[in-house]
């Protein structure tokens, strides 16, 4: 009975109260706004998790209103530069997964929330960033582009700092990494309103030719010693050869 109220002006007022239980209701959002918001909210918000995140969220709150309300802004701000400082997954992954989270999530083993989150994963590893969607807002545009590999904050923006000989305390990495939770946010609202619409559909992972030689022994049997789909040959040698 205490939902939201919408006033004659069309602002939604909001009373307090328990937030209900998952999933919460999405309302289509548009892409570039969202990544937008991103691209800012990275430079002024506390890096890549509150930019994902945040920017998301700013945006429910405006227009769908409770239960995006009671959410505190600054949630994933520790998921900044790969959590704490740290390296690890990349906070706009991570800020991202989130709001997927609440969006789509069931209890089922294979609900489509693990699916549009490994899907997403799998796109990042293997794109080329900086896409140049938000150089008409950067000071830094037409940056060189290069491979993620993995999701991981260390391996995306290393394996960029060392092809481009850029230091990660420079402007331009700043750059490279506002573009990037811009155009994670562009493509998880996307997949979203996809969703919402009943119309999206997850791709199947295929594993390299080199995974596939590795899950061969380490993916089945009495060696099934592994998870997950990150590329093997990141961390092992190649041995398909």
């Amino acid at each position: 009975a205490m939902g939201s109220i919408v006033s004659a002006s069309g602002h939604i007022d909001d009373t307090p109260t328990d937030a209900p239980p998952l999933p919460w209701k999405w309302v289509d959002l548009d892409p570039m706004e969202a990544g937008t918001r991103a691209y800012h909210y990275y430079l002024e918000k506390g890096g890549c998790g509150s930019a994902s995140y945040l920017s998301i969220l700013s945006l429910l709150k405006e227009k769908a209103g409770y239960p995006w309300t009671t959410l505190p802004d600054m949630m994933m701000v520790h998921a900044a530069t790969g959590y704490g400082g740290y390296g690890t997954l990349c906070g706009s992954l991570g800020g991202a997964s989130c709001i997927i989270n609440l969006v789509a999530y069931a209890p089922e083993k294979d609900a489509l929330y693990r699916q549009m989150i490994d899907n997403l994963f799998t796109w990042y590893a293997q794109q080329e960033f900086p896409t140049d969607r938000f150089d008409d807002i950067s000071p830094v545009p037409k940056q060189t582009r290069v491979r993620a590999m993995s999701p991981l904050c260390h391996t995306s923006v290393s394996k960029w700092a060392l092809a481009t000989g850029v230091e990660v305390t420079s402007d331009e990495k700043l750059q490279r990494c506002a573009k990037v939770a811009g155009e994670v946010v562009f493509h998880v609202v996307q997949a979203l309103n996809e969703y919402n619409s009943g119309n999206w559909t997850p791709v199947a992972w295929e594993p390299t030719e080199e995974i596939a030689h590795c899950m061969e022994c380490h993916g089945t049997g009495d060696m099934n010693n592994q998870q997950g789909h990150m590329d093997c040959i990141l961390c092992h040698d190649d041995h398909s050869k």
